[in-house]
């Protein structure tokens, strides 16, 4: 920019001196003709005057004598001081003119010297015209001795030119430069910068044009990106997956949990959204027009899934479609609790039915027995199942009573002296098998809750144990802390859980032994998980078959208990 200012003033300045000096040659050459034209006319008017047409050879003009010659009226040349022998000078433009207005002056090219010359021509009398030449060449403008002068001052001019397009670049190019610095500044993410020209010509005006951009940009950016930041916050928090694409399947935009549904740990953005979900019906129900707007899908890959997926349309100012956006909810719990529930129901109404339909047929049957051993035996039956049956009745609202409490009584008490309960409990009340319970006290610490609630289920599992094992049961209970936490094992040698069985144990009614020849409800596990939770702990199962089962309770240890949620 710099050098094609100062080469374009330059040569302005350079085409301006020719054109001014050029104009000026040409204003001294018109002047200096004319001078001559007068001086010319100065002579002849001597000659006519002084009658001294023998001796002509005296007049001369810049050291250039001047040539004259006598013409009469029919062209004929009486007499020239340069040459004898010249033709018929009738049609010469001077000599016409003179003998028409009796002065007349030319300056145009001769044929006879081959050169340009500047003619005077006066009428002597009717018959006869006097003509004054001087060759064009020999009049001269320019003098040899003022060419130094001349150059002197064109290189002042250039000079004096160069100077003044400086200072005009530094008015341009410096304003420019803090606008190009500013704009790189801006470009590279520094939306407070701007420029300071303090001028009131052109160059000011686009400094705060630009100035009063760049602050509506600022506040533009400041807003589109408070919008961002609120989008994504939203989008990183929400509990189902949102999925943007093109209508060329390319994503625009997805959440992390719409990353975690689908195994995609990368960023897609720009992706084809069928290389990263590989399921048909997802990327049908992507593709199709909104013609259904709401879907529920199983998804397969990466793990088993229930997804119900809504999809819209994504338009843009012209009212066109140019993409679709999905939400996808994971439906997944909500499958399996209404399952679960559905279970519980059918579950409940089975264990109740059986037991009640035993107690009605022998009470029916009572009626005709007149027997007593055998009326003894009937009412023995419906003793047991109504034992049973009011078993049943009793861990259902235990187990609704745990999972409606968010809270538990807060006690301190000695989880020894309570496991120590329940094997006495447990030692005195069974007779049918000999029972051997080997409780490794290592000191746990005073634990923090309900005493109640921690009988029950230390006493749970030791039952299960008792049940699923064979005779001569041998029941390993240790207690112990280790770090923050303190750790219940119960352990017995029985006949096992098979491994299919395991991930299902905690879940209401569900049995190992299916034939229900060893009685129970099916809710004592259940009972125990809920319990557990409300300790804030966790519990783990370790079985095999024929070989023994050890269950694993892991207590957190805490000043105070929070709200559990069951």
């Amino acid at each position: 920019m710099k050098k094609r200012i100062l080469a374009s003033s330059l040569i302005t300045v350079i085409f301006a001196l020719i054109v001014v000096t050029c104009s000026f040659i040409a204003l001294l050459n018109i002047k200096e003709i004319n001078k001559t034209k007068e001086l010319l006319e100065v002579y002849n008017d001597i000659i006519i005057k002084n009658n001294t047409f023998e001796d002509l050879s005296e007049f001369t003009i810049n050291k250039s004598r001047v040539r004259f010659t006598i013409v009469d009226k029919s062209g004929n040349v009486i007499k020239d001081t340069e040459n004898n022998n010249l033709e018929n000078h009738l049609d010469r433009e001077e000599i016409i003119g003179a003998f028409e207005s009796g002065k007349y002056s030319s300056a145009r090219y001769s044929y006879t010297e081959g050169i340009n010359v500047v003619y005077f021509a006066t009428k002597i009398d009717e018959n006869t015209v006097i003509r004054a030449a001087v060759p064009l060449n020999d009049i001269k403008v320019f003098k040899e001795m003022y060419m130094k002068y001349y150059f002197i001052i064109i290189f002042f001019v250039i000079l004096l030119c160069i100077g003044l397009s400086l200072k005009l670049i530094r008015a341009i190019i410096y304003p420019l430069k803090e606008l190009e610095l500013a704009t790189n500044k801006i470009a590279n993410g520094d939306y407070s910068r701007r420029v300071n020209i303090h001028t009131n010509d052109e160059i000011g005006s686009l400094a705060n044009t630009f100035n009063n951009m760049a602050e509506q940009l600022q506040l533009k950016i400041i807003d589109s990106m408070d919008k961002q930041n609120k989008l994504e916050a939203i989008l990183e928090s929400m509990e189902s997956g949102v999925i943007a694409v093109d209508n060329k399947q390319k994503v625009i935009l997805i959440n992390p949990y719409a990353k975690n549904l689908f195994g995609i740990n990368e960023n897609i953005i720009g992706e084809n959204i069928s290389e990263y979900i590989i399921d048909y019906d997802i990327i049908s129900f992507m593709r199709d027009i909104p013609e259904i707007e709401t879907k529920e899908i199983k998804l397969m890959h990466p793990i088993p899934r229930e997804l119900r997926i809504k999809k819209a349309p994504i338009i843009n100012s012209k009212k066109i479609p140019i993409g679709v956006v999905l939400t996808v909810l994971d439906i997944s719990d909500i499958k399996r609790l209404e399952n679960i529930r559905s279970q519980f129901v059918a579950n409940v109404s089975h264990e109740l039915k059986t037991p009640l339909t035993s107690i009605k047929g022998f009470a029916e049957t009572l009626k005709y027995v007149e027997d007593n051993n055998t009326r003894n035996k009937f009412l023995d039956i419906i003793d047991k199942e109504t034992e049973r049956l009011t078993n049943l009745i009793n861990d259902i609202l235990i187990l609704s009573n745990i999972e409606n409490s968010n809270k538990m009584k807060e006690e301190g008490f000695k989880a020894e002296e309570v496991i120590e309960d329940v094997i006495n409990i447990v030692v005195n009340s069974i007779n049918t098998k000999e029972v051997e319970i080997n409780f490794d006290n290592r000191g746990i610490k005073e634990l923090l809750g309900d005493r109640d609630k921690f009988y029950q289920m230390i006493l749970n599992l030791v039952e299960n144990a008792i049940k699923y094992s064979k005779d001569k049961v041998i029941i390993n209970i240790k207690a112990y802390d280790k770090k923050n936490y303190s750790y219940i094992e119960v352990e017995d040698d029985g006949i096992g859980i098979p491994k299919e069985d395991l991930p299902r144990i905690f879940e209401r009614f569900y049995r190992v032994d299916k034939s229900r020849a060893k009685g129970g409800t099916g809710l004592g596990l259940a009972i125990v998980k809920h319990i557990v939770k409300m300790f804030n702990g966790e519990i783990f199962v370790d079985s095999i078959v024929d070989k023994g089962t050890k269950f694993t309770i892991k207590i957190r240890k805490t000043k105070k208990l929070t709200d559990v949620n069951i």
